[in-house]
């Protein structure tokens, strides 16, 4: 394949997949988590119910490690060869900001790679917590869980996870822009 049609590939491919893996993690935030704190709710009260959250949550938590990373890195190695094949000093208006075509790409690529980070804060602080209650109900010591507890993590794995799509979505639009521009 020669370079030409590899730029063209590359150009559909890496704005597409970082658009689409942020839509991906932020629907699990606006549809799914929604859902969770709803069937966290026992039919006689507003308590969480362990045994129907913790399960939903290593659910989505096996499914995500094995789709979300591989495509962040797919979309930013996409926006990284484009950045490598643009020719220097090219500048395109992005919201009436001028920035070169090249330092553009990169920074859509490096916001691709954001979900990296993000989930190195996210797992300590949400995620860990949730996976410890999910051992202790697997291992039938629900009435172990604080069911506060459970609610506000269910919550904070929503926002975090809002949190992790955005710099994604933001990398793949930008990078949108400054191939359109």
């Amino acid at each position: 394949m020669d370079t030409t049609t590899a730029i063209s590939i590359a150009e559909i491919i890496g704005p597409t997949v970082s658009i689409a893996t942020a839509g991906a993690i932020i629907s699990i935030s606006a549809l799914y988590t929604p859902l969770l704190s709803s069937s966290a709710r026992s039919q006689e009260s507003s308590k969480p119910n362990p045994a129907s959250t913790l399960p939903a949550i290593r659910f989505i938590f096996s499914r995500g490690s094995h789709f979300f990373p591989q495509a962040a890195v797919f979309a930013a190695a996409n926006l990284g060869f484009l950045a490598y094949h643009s020719p220097a000093g090219q500048v395109v208006k992005v919201l009436a900001t001028e920035i070169t075509r090249r330092n553009g790409l990169i920074l859509a690529a490096a916001l691709s790679m954001a979900i990296g980070p993000i989930t190195g804060i996210m797992l300590p602080i949400c995620n860990n917590p949730l996976r410890e209650m999910a051992e202790l109900e697997r291992q039938g010591r629900e009435k172990e869980i604080d069911e506060a507890e459970l609610k506000k993590m269910v919550k904070r794995f929503e926002w975090l996870n809002y949190l992790r799509g955005v710099p994604i979505l933001v990398g793949g639009m930008l990078g949108l822009a400054v191939i359109a521009g």
